[in-house]
């Protein structure tokens, strides 16, 4: 949750930049992107160094980062340049913290729960948007957006030091040793198109999510709600999102459905969600969040699980691989998103995020019969 508020706090105050910084809803969402296109860069590197550094180590210094880019958001920085430039410090953070997580949740808990744990950490992204949309009535319209930052940076600290002791270095069933005899990470066990593949549909989920997110407070307001009842849009969209999360990642735990088939429905669904955002009335951003969230933003756990499941020998470098894309279209969604804002509408917007859907959902569907063919080619060289 710490590693994404920065960037999500940044959406969700769009209204106070815009009037006290001078921002431009493009500019809002180039910086937002700024920050994800930094964690795309880094993300395979840094899913290397998580696997050799450990989750808690990899923590530490990623936490750090965030803690150190919310306060200088909130002591210097006044231009769009400025947010561009302390986002990246945040995206960089981000790009350690996400498979620091996934690795240790792998070598710490059970298969047959890794499913809703994944779910779990998953839910830290809309939780931060969560508190993103709250943070509009409860601080930044009462003392100041810059105090907004101040709290998040206050959280990451925290989260340091709440940090589990036991949590050290990572399983054995995760190092090899190099020719010379030294250690080094295990690689991923798909090859590199289907992790391709992976990547490509997070991209595509993700293009439509950091849309979603980055603008649908705004455009809330535009369709004449009140700014603060358009802050609670992001936050109750948020809320179901968390909910959806954890129920997915539950189902497919105790049902043992396969989570790349579930995400083929929850991108499907999501999409008909962000299609009642076109509409554009002050009705439908109070009733079409609701779908949108619960089903077009429920899906990275199991796109996580779908991953690490594939790559049992090295999930912090595959899923720092397929990250990439989710990073790409974290990026490309509020950076798109404010360009056609600026020059076109936000119905544009909400149809444009649900075709990135429907053709996420396809893509998915060819992803699914790819492993497949996957499997059995292997299985037939074995025998």
């Amino acid at each position: 949750m710490c590693s994404a508020f920065p960037v999500f706090l940044t959406g969700a105050l769009g209204v106070q930049l815009t009037d006290e910084v001078g921002l431009s809803a493009t500019q809002i969402g180039l910086a937002m992107g700024a920050s994800f296109t930094v964690a795309a860069l880094l993300s395979a590197p840094m899913g290397r160094v998580a696997e050799r550094l450990g989750p808690r180590r990899g923590f530490t210094v990623g936490l750090t980062l965030t803690a150190a880019s919310m306060l200088a958001t909130a002591s210097f920085a006044r231009s769009f340049w400025q947010f561009c430039l302390i986002l990246g410090v945040a995206g960089m953070a981000n790009a350690l913290n996400q498979p620091s997580a996934n690795l240790m949740l792998t070598t710490h808990i059970s298969a047959d729960r890794l499913g809703f744990a994944l779910a779990t950490k998953q839910s830290g992204m809309p939780a931060a948007a969560l508190l993103g949309g709250v943070a509009v009535p409860a601080v930044a319209l009462t003392v100041g957006w810059q105090w907004a930052y101040v709290a998040g940076a206050a959280l990451a600290v925290g989260a340091i030091a709440l940090f589990p002791a036991d949590v050290g270095g990572r399983s054995s069933r995760h190092v090899e040793t190099n020719e010379s005899g030294g250690a080094r990470s295990a690689r991923p066990d798909l090859g590199v198109p289907l992790l391709v593949l992976y990547a490509t549909v997070g991209m595509l989920g993700a293009t439509n999510a950091g849309a979603m997110v980055g603008f649908i407070t705004s455009g809330a307001e535009a369709s004449g709600l009140a700014p603060g009842v358009a802050g609670l849009v992001l936050s109750l969209g948020s809320l179901v999102g968390v909910a959806s999360r954890l129920f997915q990642g539950w189902q497919v735990d105790r049902k043992g459905i396969l989570p790349i088939q579930r995400l083929v429905w929850l991108y499907g669904l999501g999409a008909l969600g962000v299609l009642g955002l076109a509409v554009d009335v002050p009705l439908t951003y109070l009733l079409a969040p609701l779908p949108a969230f619960a089903f077009g933003w429920a899906w990275p756990g199991l796109f996580n699980l779908s991953v690490i499941r594939n790559n049992p020998s090295a999930p912090a470098a595959a899923t720092g691989i397929s990250q990439v894309g989710v990073f790409v279209g974290a990026a490309l969604g509020p950076a798109l998103g404010g360009l056609i804002i600026d020059n076109g509408s936000y119905r544009a917007l909400w149809l444009f995020g649900a075709v990135t859907l429907f053709i996420g959902s396809l893509l998915a569907v060819y992803l699914r019969s790819r492993i497949r063919a996957a499997r059995e080619a292997t299985d037939a060289v074995r025998v």
